[in-house]
Formats: structure tokens, sequence, C-alpha cells
């Protein structure tokens, strides 16, 4: 293969690899990406930046009415570039646009970034696999996780340092902290890396400047967020057990991985470097245990594995040198790297779908709203079967657009209000708090909706069940609700104004 048509073969594995394992989920009209931990929430971020005018909000009046709550959306990168879409595609439709273009950016980026770190094509071809097509980006995809998907920034990123352009570097920085902390995390630590070569690479931590007041906006957001028990990091770690391959295991709902194929190790010590020895030390932060963790700001690392990042990225230019040293058929490297990843990882090959559709009731909804059963708070690193909720606690509000009365824990960042909360009395109306006969509803419940504001409850039959929903259903009633919808999935009641 000519030199002139590596960047085609690349072209052509960026598009195969961020469309193809997409394309089920897409001809049903679904979102891409499971509903069952970060799908919903990342969805309703995209849709909460637009109504805050596309600023970096800090707290949102959306959630937790009356008061609102701190909040602070995770991928601000790629809710700048979703505004001018919304209106053209729609929420789902901007979201599975962007979700697919960080994917085909991602691949295209790390094979520019190759070819500046000397790189011949089919090195450069076997960089972008490893790093573009890891299981670890894929698996972000698969959970929905939004600012997960975004590794062309610490591709662009190592681009510039690699082009030794310093200035550019420090702003490619910047952008990769906007787009994902972890990723920004993996960045300052291979700026520091690479400045073992050149320290005028170090002159790329400027960056965190420029990404200030991002940084102060999430801390203004939650200014209670405490380190994280030693024990739930580990948890959160790389490596800790062995894995089914996700090809053969059905969906997994936690798509948490640092896998690299032996293809990878075995490139990256036959390129006789020393860059295996350097990925030792993300990799080995990735595992979530050492002393280190002690320090500041590394005390709030929530999920070490994501320091894989940096790892992915050390590896793929030494795994690319190794390409560089086989014959020309090397090129064949990437597409048997790509398939040992997507057969072999934990994580499922064909990328799920979630319901993208709004119910047709919501059309009805007047005012703030409380759905029952709403949220239930986990310690970290439990799994919390409620995630499932935020289709309608999230999602449908960017359907009927109105505030809701419950405070999302988001990974429990959140903290508990200070205030009187309308919800309390409805908390133990919900099967994951209280396993037993339903409780008597608190008197006076539905006056304190009505003083709170709240105007519509929505019950939710499939998460209550039938001999749940009759009860709530009378003793609302009994209280003053009026039953306005019944459109066989869940029963809408009118607050009354008092």
């Amino acid at each position: 293969m000519s030199d002139r048509r590596w960047p085609l073969a690349a072209l052509g594995l960026a598009l195969a690899w961020g469309v193809l394992p997409a394309l089920p989920s897409l001809a049903r009209g679904e979102l891409i990406g499971h509903g069952l931990t970060d799908l919903y929430p990342s969805v309703w971020g995209l849709w909460h930046f637009h109504a805050a005018g596309g600023l970096l909000p800090d707290h949102t009046s959306l959630l937790s009415h009356p008061h609102g709550m701190g909040f602070y959306y995770s991928s601000p990168i790629k809710a700048w570039l979703g505004l001018p879409l919304l209106g053209v595609l729609g929420l789902a439709g901007t979201f599975n646009a962007l979700t697919l273009a960080a994917r085909v950016g991602t691949v295209l980026a790390a094979y520019g970034a190759g070819r500046v770190w000397g790189l011949r094509g089919p090195g450069a071809l076997t960089a972008a696999a490893v790093y573009g097509c890891a299981p670890f980006f894929h698996g972000f995809a698969v959970e929905g996780i939004i600012e997960g998907t975004d590794g062309w920034t610490l591709a662009l990123w190592a681009w510039a340092a690699g082009a030794r352009r310093h200035g550019l570097a420090a702003g490619a920085l910047a952008l990769t902290v906007l787009s994902s902390w972890y990723l920004g995390m993996a960045a300052c630590l291979l700026v520091v890396l690479s400045a073992l070569e050149d320290r005028r690479r170090l002159v790329a931590l400027s960056g965190l400047f420029l990404a200030a007041p991002a940084v102060l906006r999430f801390a203004g957001a939650f200014p209670e967020a405490a380190p994280l028990d030693p024990a739930v990091r580990l948890a959160m770690g790389a490596g800790q057990a062995p894995w089914t391959p996700g090809a053969l295991a059905g969906l997994q709902p936690f798509a948490q991985t640092a896998f690299v194929g032996v293809g990878a190790i075995g490139l990256s010590l036959w390129s006789r470097t020393k860059l295996p020895l350097l990925a030792l030390v993300p990799a080995v932060l990735s595992t979530g245990w050492g002393p280190w963790y002690e320090l500041p700001i590394l005390e709030l690392v929530r999920f070490p594995y994501r320091w894989h990042a940096a790892t992915l990225a050390l590896l793929a230019l030494a795994a690319g040198r190794g390409a560089d040293r086989l014959p020309r058929w090397a090129g064949l490297t990437a597409p048997v790297l790509v398939l040992e990843g997507l057969l072999l990882s934990p994580v499922e090959p064909v990328l799920p779908g979630a319901a993208s559709e709004h119910p047709a009731v919501l059309a009805a909804v007047e005012g703030p709203v409380l759905d029952v059963p709403g949220p239930v708070s986990m310690p970290p690193g439990e799994p919390n079967p409620s995630r499932r909720r935020a289709r309608y606690l999230l999602y449908d509000q960017a359907a009927h657009g109105q505030p809701i009365a419950w405070r999302p824990d988001f990974n429990s960042v959140g903290v508990p209000p200070a205030h009187p909360d309308p919800t309390a009395p409805f908390r133990t109306w919900d099967r994951l708090v209280t396993p037993g006969d339903p409780p008597p509803l608190a008197a006076g419940a539905v006056d304190g909706l009505a003083a709170a504001g709240i105007r519509t409850i929505v019950l939710h039959k499939s998460e209550l069940g039938m001999a749940w929903i009759r009860d709530l259903r009378a003793q609302l009633v009994a209280q003053g609700a009026v039953a306005v919808h019944d459109d066989g999935e869940r029963w809408l009641l009118r607050v009354p104004v008092r």
C-alpha cells in the first residue's frame, strides 16, 4: 500500500468503527447505549445545557423544585457542539450524531498524532486501532457515558505535543479538560512524562488556567464532595477480576474495562522503546491502589480505571513503532487488533440501544412534576437499580419542560437538601426502599406538594406494581388530588392549588 493510501485506510477504519457497531440501534430509532446507567442523564444534560443558554451553570432550578440544586454537566464540549444540531436533529438525533462523531474523530485524531510522532503509515494505523478502537472507549458508548467517548481531545493534545507546538498543546489540554475531567487528568500525566524528552512540553500545563472557569464551576456545584472510600476506589480500578468476553455474555450493564489485547502488548514490546515502561505509570494508577491516593486531588478520583486513557496513548505509540518494524503487510495488524478487542474484551461488540420516544401523556403535564417512585441514593460502588428511572425522571423532562421535585444524587456527588423536602412522604413508596407492604401515605402529603408548587403527580405502574399504585392513587385522591389520565403505563394526577 502506498503512503498516499494510508490516510484513506485510516478514514475507512474510523468510519467502520464509528458507525457499524451502532447500525442496529440506529435502524430501530433508538438512542445509542443501554438505559441502565448514564445514558439518559447524559442525553438530558444536552437539553439542560441548551435550556441554560449554553453557559456553564453550577446550579439548576429544573431539579429539586422549588429550591433547585447544584449541577455541572460532565461534557461541556459535547453540549456546545450539540447546540446548533438540536433544532435540526432533535435531542436523540443530536446525542447519536455526537457519539458517532466522537468515535470517528478519536480514530482519525489518533492516526494524525501517530504520524506527527514519527510513525509511518502502518504504524499510525496501528496506533489508531490500539487507541481509537479500544474497548475502553467502546465501553463508554455502551453505557452512554457522554464525556467518555471524546478520546479525540487527548489525541489532539498528543498531536500538538508531537509537533512541538506548545501553545496549541496548552489549548488542546484545556479542551481535553473541558471534554472530561478524567481525560484531562490523563493529559496532565502525559505532559509530565513527555517532558522527559523535551521540557518545553510542560508549557502545555498552562492550559489548566484556560480551563479554570470550568473547574471553579464544578467546585461551586458540588462544594461538599468528599474523598472516596479506598475500598470503593479499588473496586472502580482496573483488572480486579477475570471477565467473560462481551461477544458471548450479552448485555453488560457496566462496561468498565482496561482491556489491552496480547497483540498490542506484543507490538509494544517489539518496538524496543521505553514506552511500555512509561505506560506502567498510568497502569498502576488505574488499579486504584497506592498511597498516592492520600494526596490532594488524587483522593477525589472516583474511577481510577480511567487513567487507562494514558496507558492506551503510550501503548498505541509503542505498538505503532513495533508495527513499523514489521514488513509492509503490517497494515493488516490494525483490523486484527480491532477484532481482538471486540471479540475478547468484556464489552459487547454491538452497541445496544435504548428507547428514545416520550409518552404522549406528557402533553397533559401542567406545572412542576413529582414522579413516583423517584431516585434512590446508594453508596458509591453499589449497583443502583433506580438508575433506570432516569428515563422518566430526566429524559422525559425534555418533553414536558417542567421542573421536577426529586433531587438526583449524580453518582453520590450531590448532597441532601438542607430545607424541607416535599418528596419525603413518597420515599417509602418504593419497592427498593420498602420491600414489604406499602406504608400509609403521610397526612398532608398533597398539601405539602401544593405548598411547594408541585402541580402534577405521575405514578409509574411498572415500578410500583398494580397493588401499590391503586392504594397510593386512592390515598392521593382522598387527600384532594384529582386523577386526570391513565395511559396504561402511568397514572397522572393533578394537585389542586390551595
